[in-house]
C-alpha cells in the first residue's frame, strides 16, 4: 500500500469506521429500483442545473431561477433519497450506523452504496429522477414571501461546475438560454440575499480546510486552499434558504424539527476573545451584546491583517454547531431556525428531514417520537465530529509524510494552541501544527498563567501567546503518530 492508503486503514481502524457492505445491503439492492411513475409533478422540461465540484460524483441537488416582475421564484430540489431508502431496512440500519460520508482526499467512505448515491439518487445529467423540492418566492428586496414543498420528477439539464459558472458570469460565452436565464438570475438574487445576511449580522469567518493534490503513488504533490468564488455563494445561499424554510415547515406541522442548532459562546469564552483582542492593540469599548462584540472582533481583525489570530481565537470563542429537536436558532448564520435538508444522500439528519416532510406531504402514519428523534440527533452530531476528526487526521499525516522532505529547515509560523507543556504553532502555507516543547523556549524557564492563556518566562517576563508569529525550525516528523517537533529558530542560534 501507499502512503495514502496506508494512512486511511491507520484512521480507518483507529476511528472504528465501518467501510464494508453486508449481505443484507447487498440483497436489498439488488431489488431496488427506480420508479419513474410515481404520482408526482413532472418537471422533467424545467431547465434544473447542478453545480458542484468538478470531481463530485453524488449531485444532491439541482436548481432552477426564475425573475418575474416584482419578485423572483426559486426551486431548489433535493434527491429522494427517503422514496428508496426506508427505515428498518438494513440499508436504513448501516446508514444511521455511520451517520455521514467521510471525505478522504481522493476516495469516500459513502453513507450510501454507489448504486443508491452515485446513480439512482444522483441528479446526473439528462436522466428523470425523483426529488423533494422546495419552491420559494422571493421579493426583489430578498424577503421570502412563500415557499412550498412539493414531489416531482426532474431531468438535470446540465451539469456545471463552480468554475464553469464563475467563468460564464464574468464572460460572454453561451449556453442555452433557458439555463443562462436561470443562472443570470440566480445570480441577481444571491447578491440580494448576500446583503440581507449581511444586514443580520451573520458571522463571516473563513476557516477552509487545505486541498491536496495527490499523484499516482499516493503522495502528496501540493497543498492549497481552495478559492471561495461566487458560484460557491450562489448554491450556498439557495441551500440556505432551502434549509430555513424546512425547518420552519417542520415546526409548523410538528412544533419541533430536526434542526440544525448553534448556541451563543459562554461569557467566559467571550472574555478571553476581549483579553486577545486587548493584547491585539484593540483600545475601543467592547460591545456588550455577543453578536455585536464578535463582530467588532472580526472586523478589528480583518483591520490589521490578523487572519490566522482570528480564525484560532474567534473560533475557540463559539460553540460547536449541533443536531437538536430544541428551539435554540443558528447564533453563526443569524436565523431563528434553521435545519440540513439539502444532503440526504450523505447526510442521515437530512434524511430524516426528508422523511418528516414526505409525511405530512402524503398524510402518512409515521410514527414520530421527539423523544427518539432528539436521540437520533444527538447520535448524528457523535457521528459527525469523528468524521471530521477522521478527515482531519487523514490530511494531517498526509502532510507530515509531505514535510519529511524539510526536516531541519526553517518556516514562519503562528501560534495556535497554549498548554502547560508548551506551544502548537502552524507552519505557514502548509496549515498543519507542530508543537515546540517548553523546554525548548529560549533563554528561561516559562509556566503557563491560564487566565491570561499564556506561557510567561520567570526571568525576563516575555510572554508567548495566541497569534503570535515565531521562526522555527521542524526538528523531527512522525507521520503516522501525526507528530511534528518544532525549535524556535533563536533556540538553534544559542546551541
Amino acid at each position: 500500500m501507499n502512503e495514502l492508503e496506508n494512512t486511511i486503514s491507520q484512521v480507518i481502524e483507529e476511528n472504528y469506521i465501518p467501510f464494508e457492505w453486508n449481505e443484507k445491503i447487498d440483497n436489498e439492492l439488488a431489488d431496488i429500483k427506480l420508479n419513474k411513475n410515481l404520482p408526482r409533478k413532472d418537471l422533467a422540461k424545467v431547465p434544473f442545473i447542478t453545480i458542484d465540484g468538478a470531481d463530485a460524483k453524488d449531485f444532491d441537488d439541482a436548481v432552477h431561477c426564475v425573475k418575474n416582475k416584482s419578485s423572483f421564484t426559486l426551486s431548489v430540489a433535493i434527491a429522494d433519497v427517503a422514496e428508496l431508502v426506508k427505515p428498518g431496512t438494513a440499508l436504513d440500519n448501516e446508514a444511521i450506523e455511520r451517520g455521514t460520508s467521510i471525505y478522504f482526499p481522493s476516495k469516500v467512505i459513502p453513507m450510501l452504496p454507489e448504486k443508491i448515491s452515485n446513480n439512482l439518487c444522483s441528479l446526473v445529467p439528462d436522466e428523470i429522477r425523483n426529488v423533494l423540492i422546495c419552491e420559494m418566492v422571493f421579493s426583489n428586496s430578498g424577503d421570502l414571501q412563500s415557499y412550498n414543498f412539493l414531489e416531482a420528477r426532474i431531468k438535470s439539464h446540465k451539469r456545471m461546475t463552480y468554475i464553469e459558472v464563475d467563468k460564464y458570469l464574468k464572460s460572454n460565452s453561451t449556453l442555452s438560454k433557458s439555463v443562462e436565464d436561470s443562472i443570470r438570475s440566480l445570480g441577481e438574487l444571491t447578491h440580494i440575499l448576500l446583503k440581507k445576511r449581511s444586514q443580520r449580522q451573520a458571522l463571516e469567518i473563513e476557516g477552509q480546510e487545505p486541498l491536496l493534490r495527490i499523484n499516482n503513488e499516493g503522495k502528496v504533490d501540493e497543498i492549497t486552499l481552495p478559492k471561495r468564488l461566487f458560484s460557491h455563494q450562489m448554491i450556498e445561499e439557495a441551500m440556505l434558504a432551502a434549509n430555513v424554510c424546512a425547518a420552519n415547515f417542520m415546526n409548523k406541522h410538528y412544533k419541533f424539527g430536526v434542526y440544525r442548532i448553534h448556541e451563543e459562546p459562554e461569557e467566559l469564552k467571550l472574555e478571553s476573545l476581549k483579553n486577545f483582542f486587548s493584547i491585539k492593540g484593540f483600545s475601543d469599548s467592547y460591545k456588550k451584546i455577543p453578536l455585536d462584540l464578535i463582530n467588532q472582533c472580526l472586523s478589528y481583525a480583518r483591520e490589521k491583517k490578523l487572519n490566522k489570530a482570528l480564525q484560532t481565537v474567534v473560533l475557540q470563542s463559539l460553540k460547536r454547531a449541533e443536531y437538536s429537536t430544541k428551539e435554540v436558532g443558528h447564533f453563526g448564520l443569524q436565523l431563528e431556525r434553521y435545519s440540513h435538508f439539502t444532503s440526504p444522500i450523505r447526510r442521515y439528519p437530512d434524511l430524516m428531514t426528508h422523511r418528516l416532510i414526505k409525511n405530512i406531504l402524503n398524510k402518512g402514519d409515521l410514527v414520530i417520537n421527539k423523544e427518539e428523534i432528539e436521540e437520533e440527533c444527538v447520535e448524528m452530531s457523535d457521528l459527525e465530529r469523528m468524521a471530521e476528526r477522521a478527515s482531519r487526521q487523514v490530511t494531517q499525516q498526509m502532510i507530515c509524510y509531505y514535510l519529511k522532505q524539510y526536516v531541519g529547515s526553517d518556516f514562519n509560523a503562528v501560534v495556535t494552541g497554549i498548554a502547560e507543556f508548551g506551544l502548537f504553532a502552524e507552519i505557514d502555507n502548509f496549515y498543519v501544527s507542530g508543537l515546540i516543547h517548553v523546554t525548548d523556549l529560549p533563554s528561561d524557564r516559562y509556566f503557563y498563567d491560564k487566565e491570561a492563556n499564556i506561557l510567561k518566562g520567570k526571568k525576563t517576563g516575555r510572554s508567548f501567546r495566541l497569534g503570535q508569529n515565531i521562526l522555527v525550525t521542524i526538528a523531527n516528523i512522525s507521520p503516522e503518530e501525526r507528530k511534528i517537533t518544532l525549535v524556535p529558530k533563536e533556540k538553534k542560534k544559542n546551541r
